[in-house]
């Protein structure tokens, strides 16, 4: 039998209509099974400490508009519904309401999102203030095409102490956001070179940017170790794309042996190698791997990093290193284009930087999504549901799945999206029906549901198929 826990002190609306609104959330959400039977009125009476009138004006609702049935002495039952019929009621989740005259979309979850206790708000206060008021005068000019020089200054210590990379602030270039980046890339080559190579499965929104331009895209499968270089070799791109300390969106990590390999193609070829190290300081087992753009002194490699997922995905900086040998190339090219992020918000990332809150929130988040990564593990290992195995787990902020082969993928994603279950469907990988679950922004009281939701939707797909 159902049990039913709600705090009434939460709203200004009747009492049943509260009673009401949850059980027919309950149900479209799917947390409540078909053919359920609810707590009797007299039950819930007591458990609530409602009047019985209450309870029946809402189970009266529910039952007008369809959402249970009242079974002849035995009570009242959730409505027995199919997979197709329970993703049309979850489009009412998403229903459009007015709060305080402002149009919100109501999700259950936001699961990429970011954990509301990882981020010190008062800390970055702090530092908007002090830009705010001491670098006034900075403020009336549009600044430096590259980024200001105070937030290169701390993002080559930061990458030297953290990642191992080898730069000046002369070689980092500030954009909101690397598809930004990605498209001055782009930009850069586009004379001299028609194609790219990107490991497959890989970032497909980066691939976007380059066939948006022009490219002809180069898709070289990944082995155990990272990507094909045969196969990169007979590509004849002078390009490539690769996450080598945490490939998206495996997980898998490059080893030093074929990182190496990679160099050396790069140099024979006179080729260069765009390195995403998009979240390889989130490592959970271990200590994070160095960056491949140390390891021959940073020639051949272009190292692009985001603030979007240390941070919160609304401060939009991201930023890329140059080797030396293509300095010139982007000085040339970058006052074609103006500066994409706030000077006041590079100005101030660069204080968070230097006054020490933006390590002492590494070191929080490390904690926070270490714990978070591990409350996963345990919920899959709880989870009834064996449709859905979890596979790839130890860094970052997603982690890939396994489904069965009767499950519809497409259905499975667009009906955990609808929830703000954040899942993408991986093509072409070898290993099949593979999905990515981002799970950053589910709090942790919320992450064995979330999971258990996952499995459900499954298993009803495969079921119903």
């Amino acid at each position: 039998m159902i049990g039913i826990i709600l705090d009434f002190g939460q709203s200004k609306a009747p009492k049943y209509k509260q009673l009401y609104e949850h059980i027919k959330r309950e149900i479209e959400l799917g947390n409540f099974k078909n053919n359920e039977k609810l707590p009797s009125v007299r039950m819930l009476s007591q458990t609530l400490k409602i009047s019985k009138a209450t309870i029946e004006n809402a189970y009266n609702q529910l039952l007008l508009e369809g959402y249970i049935e009242s079974r002849n002495k035995s009570g009242y039952y959730v409505m027995a519904f199919d997979s197709h019929e329970l993703a049309q009621l979850r489009h009412n989740i998403l229903r459009t309401s007015t709060v305080k005259g402002k149009s919100q979309v109501r999700r259950p979850y936001n699961s990429d999102g970011t954990e509301e206790s990882a981020f010190n708000f008062g800390e970055w206060k702090k530092a908007v203030n002090r830009v705010l008021e001491y670098e006034t005068q900075s403020l009336l000019s549009y600044g430096d095409v590259k980024g200001e020089f105070e937030l290169r200054d701390e993002i080559a210590r930061f990458v030297r102490q953290s990642r191992g990379v080898i730069c000046k602030p002369d070689q980092i270039v500030i954009g909101a956001g690397i598809q930004y980046l990605f498209g001055l890339i782009a930009a850069a080559f586009r004379t001299v070179e028609s194609r790219i190579a990107f490991e497959h499965p890989g970032f497909s929104k980066g691939m976007y940017i380059f066939e948006d331009y022009g490219y002809q895209m180069k898709k070289i499968p990944l082995q155990d170790d990272g990507i094909d270089i045969k196969l990169l070799e007979t590509s004849k791109s002078k390009l490539v794309y690769v996450s080598p300390s945490h490939q998206y969106p495996t997980g898998s990590v490059m080893g030093i042996k074929k990182r190496l390999q990679l160099l050396d193609w790069a140099y024979k070829n006179n080729g260069y190698i765009i390195e995403d190290d998009y979240d390889s300081l989130l490592r959970y087992e271990g200590i994070p791997v160095p960056a491949l753009q140390g390891l021959r002194g940073g020639e051949h490699v272009i190292y692009v990093g985001s603030f979007s997922k240390l941070l919160i995905p609304a401060l939009r900086i991201s930023f890329m290193i140059v080797p030396e040998s293509l300095t010139e190339i982007f000085n040339q090219l970058l006052p074609r284009y103006s500066q994409s992020v706030s000077k006041i918000e590079q100005l101030a990332l660069a204080s968070y930087m230097s006054e020490g809150a933006f390590e002492r929130h590494i070191r929080r988040i490390r904690k926070i999504y270490g714990k978070k990564n591990q409350m996963l593990i345990e919920a899959f290992k709880c989870c009834e549901y064996n449709e859905v195995t979890l596979i790839g787990k130890g860094s970052g902020l997603h982690v890939t799945l396994s489904l069965d082969k009767g499950v519809d993928v497409g259905k499975l994603i667009t009906a955990c999206v609808e929830m703000g279950i954040s899942l993408e469907a991986i093509a072409g990988y070898k290993e099949g029906n593979i999905i990515v679950f981002s799970y950053s922004g589910v709090p942790d009281e919320e992450m064995i549901k979330v999971v258990d939701t996952i499995g459900e939707i499954a298993h009803r797909l495969k079921v119903n198929a």
